[in-house]
């Protein structure tokens, strides 16, 4: 599970799925205009073993991302559970 907030700034992010050394990596790209608002948050899937997941804050400097990545979710929301600690 992939979770991306702001503190309500807008949020541009690139999050890449890289699976094993020889393949290209599978692109999305997130953009919202209040990420304390409207967060993103997707499950993404990633069977076999040698998966990552590389985030990518693409907006300027003075617009951060707080970025949470769970592998193995157990049950809903844990991720946002993470982020409120």
């Amino acid at each position: 599970q992939v979770f991306l907030e702001t503190g309500g700034r807008p949020l541009n992010a690139e999050v890449d799925l890289w699976q094993g050394p020889d393949n290209a990596p599978q692109k999305m790209r997130v953009y919202l205009e209040d990420g304390a608002l409207r967060p993103f948050s997707a499950v993404i899937e990633s069977p076999g073993a040698g998966n990552a997941i590389a985030i990518r804050n693409t907006a300027p400097m003075e617009f951060p991302l707080s970025a949470y990545v769970e592998a193995d979710n157990q049950g809903p929301g844990a991720a946002r559970a993470l982020a409120a600690n």
